[in-house]
């Protein structure tokens, strides 16, 4: 029963989550083509809608999700030299909550620059 168990886990992990990720870019390939037509065929030009971003925003945008994960990592390591907390549970967890932060300040300076976040 236990090499069944890890045949289907190995399976899941190898053939199931590339699967849904193509599905899901599938979709929403699908969903834009559509859109597009919809514009197309009430007389609209549909490159007025798609504005493109400004070619420093996906830099920013990582370079302020990297550093919040590091700001995070090394916060967790001091929380756990200083602090009777442990290292293991510290550091990612303070790691994901400083990357979601610096997604978060990246969108309200979106935001403020005056473009749509989408």
């Amino acid at each position: 029963m236990g090499e069944f168990v890890g045949l289907v886990a190995v399976v899941l992990l190898f053939g199931g989550i590339p699967a849904a990720l193509v599905i899901i870019y599938y979709f929403a390939r699908n969903a834009k083509h559509t859109e597009r037509m919809a514009l197309i065929e009430k007389g609209a030009d549909p490159s007025v809608y798609m504005k493109e971003d400004p070619p420093y925003y996906s830099a920013l945008m990582w370079g302020l999700f990297i550093f919040g994960i590091g700001l995070g990592a090394l916060l967790g390591y001091i929380f756990s030299v200083f602090t009777p907390m442990e290292q293991e549970v510290m550091m990612p967890t303070l790691s994901v909550i400083f990357g979601g932060l610096g997604l978060v300040s990246f969108y309200f300076y979106r935001k403020k620059a005056g473009t749509t976040a989408a």
